[in-house]
């Protein structure tokens, strides 16, 4: 777990609907193909690491395997990395590392997700 103040924890928590609305936007562009299973390398490459480029560099990975969407990933990337003003500005309040907070704030997302995306495939299976 990172090393976060808890009323940063707790600002990042508040806003959780943007950041389920964040993941639902990131996964529109999977619609169609079950990828839970990179989602999910993915969610947990981000939650062990602190590095944002080495996060990065895994989806780039993912893509190129053919594991991923090439177009997808990029995006995803593009979109992620975004997240890092939100995180910037949270962590000023408290004199936090943004690094951490982003990376806080992306291992959400991509929790969110991964929840999205299941709910998509088992509805597509489903028939609705």
């Amino acid at each position: 777990m990172r090393k976060l103040d808890a009323t940063i924890r707790q600002q990042i928590a508040a806003r959780d609907d943007d950041w389920v609305q964040e993941a639902r936007r990131l996964v529109d562009g999977l619609r169609g193909q079950n990828k839970e299973r990179q989602l999910r390398n993915i969610q947990s490459i981000a939650e062990r690491s602190d590095s944002w480029a080495a996060l990065a560099l895994f989806i780039r990975y993912q893509a190129a395997r053919k594991e991923l969407p090439k177009q997808w990933a990029e995006k995803a990337i593009q979109q992620l990395e975004d997240l890092l003003s939100n995180a910037k500005s949270l962590a000023e309040s408290r004199n936090a590392d943004p690094k951490t907070v982003h990376m806080e704030i992306v291992s959400r997302v991509l929790g969110y997700a991964v929840r999205w995306h299941v709910w998509d495939v088992k509805r597509q299976e489903a028939g609705s």
